[in-house]
């Protein structure tokens, strides 16, 4: 009897893993252009000019249309305000960012908080109790 299945070994997931090298440099690009923007430019933003914040990745899609870049201010403090201000003045840096990315449409920019530091100090407390 001959095995009529065949199965599809190359699963497509949302992982930073199967990232295209476009997808990454642009990513790269995109992040090395905003922190700039967010360090030389005036956003008339109390939450934006008060804080340091730290653009930690940028994942970007596929067809490099939209862009999600992860984002921590120095020393956890008002991490909401800091991503409202950054979601509001979201169309300005895009603009910033634009001329100087040589691509023919600037990827939508979607500003989340990156969790990473909490999930690595979870673990690591986590770790410390085992040991004890």
């Amino acid at each position: 009897m001959k095995n009529n299945f065949v199965f599809n070994t190359k699963i497509n997931t949302k992982n930073s893993f199967n990232r295209s090298q476009r997808q990454l440099k642009v990513g790269e690009e995109l992040r090395h252009l905003i922190s700039n923007a967010l360090l030389r430019q005036d956003f008339y933003d109390e939450h934006i000019q008060n804080n340091n914040i730290t653009i930690t990745e940028v994942n970007v899609s596929p067809d490099l249309k939209n862009a999600k870049i992860y984002v921590m201010p120095l020393g956890g403090e008002k991490k909401l305000d800091v991503l409202n201000s950054l979601n509001k003045v979201s169309g300005r840096i895009k603009k910033i960012v634009s001329n100087n990315l040589n691509l023919r449409q600037t990827p939508k920019l979607i500003f989340k908080i990156d969790e990473t530091f909490e999930n690595a100090k979870k673990i690591y407390k986590i770790l410390e109790k085992i040991k004890k």
